[in-house]
């Protein structure tokens, strides 16, 4: 990247509903945002372009963009947002790197911290990132979503602080970017947030009575509590986030029926279906991000001999449950026993 450069040929790579709708927000704005998206999905945004709607069809929109289907469509690439999940993103590595090298900056908008495993790996110039929206996939080449959110973005060493003002610059108006110096404390609070993923993909949490909403909101608030106290045993703080409950109002909630019955009917209100459910309910798909969310919290707390039984039980519960197929939620109430059981 040369300096002063302002013409960055950008690629998202993936273009389910993250990737998707932020080349949705993107394009309209930047003509080298190019979407690298396959089959359906991608001939129905070549012949009809990108619908994106907020909260209801009665918003949608129809967005011009570039679609392609292969990195060799853009061998002079600069850079490259990595939009897929985990459990994709060794084969997706492998390809940006045997088409481009190690000549591109990635931007990585994984969840949890697996991509800080897998992409040095591969490449020496990478920014990781915590993304807040609330995104799905309609159907092919159609794309919701209830918070538009932003990404807060940085390097593990404070590096690439040059590169990362002019990606913020080129692409701030149409989508936020926000260049931190902790990202892995924002990383790991966003994290947080990411733990009720499982439990509300575990859990039905339709046409609930009081007592359920009660008994959810108190397994959600535990969870997300155990799990800050795991992070911050770890020596990890809290990077304030705008749009997530901070860490205080959810400690102060514990023991509080009314204020963690109000979090979770909240939580539940204010977003559409989170990316788990997604995968598990809605695509049925056998695999999932569990392991990079409940899964790394349960190790952390074993490495660190601190007890968690409400993150480890939502955790054996899912990776059994997940493997049902036809994938049917447990009631509140058959979750409630279980947890109960581990903490007598």
């Amino acid at each position: 990247m040369e300096n002063g450069q302002s013409d960055l040929e950008i690629v998202i790579y993936g273009a389910g509903a993250v990737g998707a709708s932020i080349c949705g927000f993107l394009s309209p704005h930047y003509n080298k945002i190019y979407l690298l998206a396959r089959g359906e999905n991608a001939q129905a945004m070549k012949s009809k372009g990108l619908v994106m709607y907020q909260n209801t069809f009665d918003n949608k929109q129809v967005i011009s963009v570039n679609i392609i289907e292969d990195l060799n469509e853009k061998p002079n690439t600069d850079v490259v947002i990595i939009a897929v999940k985990n459990y994709d993103l060794v084969d997706v590595a492998k390809d940006i790197y045997s088409k481009l090298g190690d000549t591109p900056i990635i931007i990585a908008l994984q969840n949890g911290i697996e991509n800080q495993r897998i992409l040095p790996k591969y490449f020496s110039k990478i920014i990781y990132s915590a993304i807040i929206m609330s995104a799905w996939k309609e159907k092919p080449g159609i794309f919701g979503h209830s918070v538009k959110g932003y990404v807060i973005f940085g390097t593990l060493d404070n590096s690439l602080q040059f590169e990362m003002k002019l990606i913020k610059k080129l692409l701030i108006p149409g989508y936020k970017f926000k260049i931190s110096q902790n990202i892995q404390d924002a990383i790991h609070t966003k994290l947080i947030l990411n733990l009720s993923n499982p439990l509300l993909t575990l859990i039905k949490h339709t046409n609930l009575d009081k007592e359920s909403i009660s008994k959810l909101g108190k397994i959600y608030n535990e969870t997300l509590v155990e799990g800050i106290i795991i992070l911050e045993a770890a020596n990890f703080k809290e990077h304030r986030i705008p749009g997530l409950v901070p860490w205080s109002v959810l400690k102060n909630a514990q023991g509080s029926e009314e204020t963690s019955s109000t979090m979770i009917l909240n939580r539940l209100n204010s977003t559409g279906p989170n990316s788990m459910s997604q995968d598990i309910i809605i695509r049925q798909k056998a695999r999932s991000e569990l392991e990079y969310l409940s899964g790394y919290i349960v190790n952390l707390a074993k490495s660190l001999e601190i007890s968690a039984p409400y993150n480890s039980t939502i955790y054996e519960l899912c990776k059994f449950q997940f493997q049902k197929k036809p994938y049917k939620q447990l009631e509140v109430e058959e979750v409630w026993q279980i947890i109960q059981q581990k903490l007598n």
